[in-house]
């Protein structure tokens, strides 16, 4: 495990200094004094890649409530797509096939396989992800 100073920790894991400071006091966070009697500081031991802070927790928690499938284009005209990700602070939808669009609109209608963008339904199938058509 890689240890490093709060400062660095927070721009690392992308946290004010203070948040960092709350998990360690919690326990969430582990962090050793190091240094000499007059030049102590906190080093802060990186936890695992998948950790996942509160904010980033709640926005994972909304996002497993979403539909999986999306229109890119305000018209709702040619295939829906298959969300991998929309951001945290902007709405940047990228589809599973790769495509970026400026937003994203609800399907509202029945969702069938043959509406569905055909890179998104190989790449769900050859990934193993849930197909969310029922």
């Amino acid at each position: 495990m890689e240890h490093v100073t709060i400062q660095e920790a927070s721009y690392r894991l992308n946290l004010s200094q203070s948040e960092i400071r709350r998990y360690i006091r919690e326990g969430r966070l582990k962090a050793t004094r190091q240094g000499g009697p007059r030049d102590r500081t906190w080093m802060v031991e990186l936890p695992e890649e998948n950790w996942l802070d509160d904010d980033k927790a709640r926005y994972h928690e909304m996002a497993s409530g979403m539909p999986l499938w999306w229109w890119p284009v305000e018209s709702r005209t040619g295939s829906i797509h298959y969300i991998v990700d929309v951001g945290i602070e902007e709405t940047v939808p990228v589809f599973l096939c790769g495509l970026e669009s400026e937003n994203l609109w609800a399907v509202h209608d029945e969702i069938s396989e043959d509406k569905c963008c055909s890179a998104c339904i190989q790449r769900v199938k050859d990934e193993g992800l849930p197909l969310g058509l029922d």
